[in-house]
């Protein structure tokens, strides 16, 4: 969710060049990471992580272990030849907001939503759902041995069934959790999960809180308060036994799952604010940071931002570049078309600022060189897509009345290597260098599927084989090959 100067001027109306390097604690630079994530899948064999990867085709709001945001399968570049199905409140289009997508073994579809979770067959069929108000399921949720953990406003983290949506356990980790728009992460018998939405931090009310779950218990195992609250908080799992994150400053935790304790904390820049969450990949996190504090960040389509890449084992920092434009996404790791090597996909993009444009870099994972860019649309309306329309029927509702979400959605690389993501003007896109230029342009490289609403942070492509699932911030669409 987008919590920006700008954005506030605007939304009130209707709701009623390079800079200094980022400060990191480690500052040193050594070459890239060794394949640590891999190298502990194959040490382990049969894991159980590695099980739970392959029992779900997308498990997460960013997908499986140790692969966050990349699929195994391919998904249709025609995007409007393969639209197959979609589905939004039968009452009206804009009666709930729309969050985050997984896909189980059987490649039935869940939805997060602001009233609650929703589960779908491959052919749009509601097979059952959960209600949640008056608390408001902002995260996008995660699957694992048979059950959904997603968050609520109230402070709660919920268990539920996946065969027929029964509240397994319910547990209040606090007074709240904030209405940004983060993930609730399960894997090895532990949930993760933000919470505790209060001041201080550089942009107001924020989660201060990381909490660890029993995911059969739900019993509370441990609390961290880390240096800075988080935003659209994205713990991501490196083994069994460590996952990471980052804070709005971008200061990027590598912690114990089990335990809580910090094995290296580095990087971010003090005071600063971002939407963006870190990614993993390569043997490396990759973190991103805005670099001016507010409120001089969110002033200008231009104001800079960097990209930063850390050993995962070590935390150093292996390179840094500063963007163009503010990095308020989660970047995605993989192999792309007619690349060589790894790259880091980071959506920029100055959200809820009529007449600014987004873009898509794609950066060497190894080096941080520019590989290819992709000019996106800009912001057409005073506020994003769908969230002027439905002002009026998301009061009525009684749930918050704006979308306000992050210029893109979180983007997806599939099997073939072209980059789905969503754009706050209500287009899905379909990216790829088909002829290698690094320009992305013509409809060989360029595909798009107007949703007519824009899409949050936490909402991510989910992939299976045959299927794709997104959410915009007020409907689900399915794309089948």
């Amino acid at each position: 969710m987008a919590r920006v100067f700008g954005a506030i001027v605007a939304a009130a109306a209707l709701l009623g060049s390079r800079s200094e390097p980022v400060e990191a604690d480690c500052k040193e630079t050594e070459g890239p990471g060794l394949s640590f994530i891999q190298a502990k899948a194959l040490a382990r064999g049969n894991s159980t992580a590695k099980k739970e990867a392959l029992e779900y085709h997308w498990s997460s709001g960013r997908g499986n272990y140790p692969n966050y945001g990349v699929a195994k399968h391919t998904a249709p570049f025609d995007l409007g030849a393969r639209f197959a199905w979609n589905w939004s409140d039968p009452l009206g289009q804009y009666l709930t907001l729309t969050y985050g997508t997984a896909i189980d073994h059987l490649r039935n579809v869940y939805l997060s939503a602001a009233d609650g979770v929703r589960k779908f067959d491959p052919d749009g069929n509601l097979v059952w759902q959960y209600f949640s108000l008056p608390a408001e399921m902002m995260d996008a949720p995660s699957l694992l041995d048979g059950k959904l953990y997603g968050s609520d406003t109230h402070g709660n983290i919920v268990a539920l069934d996946l065969d027929d949506g029964k509240v397994v356990w319910k547990t209040q980790i606090a007074p709240n959790i904030g209405q940004d728009n983060g993930f609730t992460m399960a894997k090895d018998g532990v949930v993760i999960a933000a919470c505790d939405w209060r001041e201080p931090s550089p942009m107001g009310q924020a989660n201060q809180k990381v909490k660890a779950l029993n995911a059969t218990t739900g019993k509370q195992l441990w609390t961290f308060s880390p240096d800075t609250a988080v935003w659209n908080f994205e713990p991501l799992f490196v083994d069994q036994d460590d996952f990471v994150f980052q804070d709005m400053t971008g200061k990027v935790y590598r912690m114990d799952l089990h335990t809580g304790h910090v094995l290296w904390k580095t990087g971010g820049k003090a005071g600063t604010w971002t939407d963006g969450s870190a990614t993993v990949g390569n043997g490396m996190v990759f973190a991103v940071n805005n670099n001016h504090k507010p409120p001089n960040n969110g002033v200008s389509e231009y104001n800079p931002g960097t990209l930063s890449a850390y050993n995962l084992s070590t935390g150093k920092l292996v390179w840094k570049e500063v963007t163009p434009r503010p990095p308020n996404n989660a970047p995605a790791v993989g192999k792309l078309m007619n690349l060589d090597g790894m790259s880091v996909v980071q959506p920029l993009c100055q959200q809820v600022m009529q007449g600014a444009h987004c873009d898509v870099h794609v950066y060497s994972a190894d080096t941080g060189a520019l590989q290819w860019v992709f000019h996106g649309p800009a912001q057409a309306g005073v506020l994003q897509a769908g969230d002027a329309e439905g002002l009026e029927d998301r009061r009525y509702m009684g749930i918050r009345d704006a979308c306000l979400p992050n210029g893109w959605s979180a983007p997806t690389i599939d099997a073939d290597g072209t980059v789905f993501v969503g754009h706050e003007d209500g287009l899905f896109f379909a990216l790829r260098d088909a002829n290698g230029d690094g320009v992305i342009v013509g409809d060989n490289e360029v595909q798009n599927y107007s949703t007519g609403s824009a899409f949050s942070g936490s909402s991510s492509p989910s992939v299976g084989p045959g299927i794709m699932a997104i959410a915009n911030c007020d409907s689900l669409f399915v794309f089948k090959q």
